[in-house]
């Protein structure tokens, strides 16, 4: 690893020391708040969207028709088992991922500004929010959203999928 100015660290216990010297301890805690606000939304709207589309689907005639079979299908397989089939519980799992990584990617575009600044130009969360709307307007609070999105979408998709499937594997209402 290496300083601005080209110095070398030494790995991360230099890099750890190097910070802590030249910005202070708490320098390592920068992006730190905005990391913890972000946690409540994102969950929220991560599995409130899930549910809001389980549910909503669960109750059309086409979902009330699929939970009618399931419950006359004997020995039907785990995967037969997911409420919402397999392709559903994929989809829906990668919207609600979407929808939360939208609600809290100001939040991410804050913490790196925050984590870049060095202790002469150091700011606050909200003064670095303000900074970025000012330079950039809202559109530069979700510069880099898409390639975050494209990781997000396989893995919430497949996180819900999993959690719905070891739900019927371990019998877990």
């Amino acid at each position: 690893m290496v300083a601005p100015g080209g110095e070398a660290l030494g790995g991360l216990i230099g890099t750890f020391g190097h910070m802590i010297r030249t910005e202070g301890f708490f320098s390592l805690y920068k992006g730190l708040v905005p990391s913890i606000i972000s946690m409540a939304p994102s969950g929220a709207v991560f599995y409130g969207v899930y549910d809001i589309l389980k549910s909503a689907y669960l109750h059309s005639p086409e979902g009330r028709k699929r939970l009618q079979n399931m419950k006359q299908g004997e020995d039907l397989n785990a995967l037969d088992q997911l409420e919402l089939g397999t392709v559903r519980t994929l989809i829906y799992g990668a919207i609600a991922g979407a929808c939360a990584e939208a609600a809290t990617y100001p939040f991410e575009v804050v913490r790196r500004q925050l984590q870049m600044q060095v202790r002469a130009t150091k700011m606050s969360a909200l003064a670095t929010s303000l900074k970025i709307v000012e330079q950039g307007g809202i559109p530069a609070l979700y510069a880099g959203l898409t390639p975050s999105l494209l990781q997000v979408l396989p893995s919430a998709a497949i996180s819900y999928f999993i959690y719905e499937f070891m739900k019927i594997v371990l019998k877990v209402e």
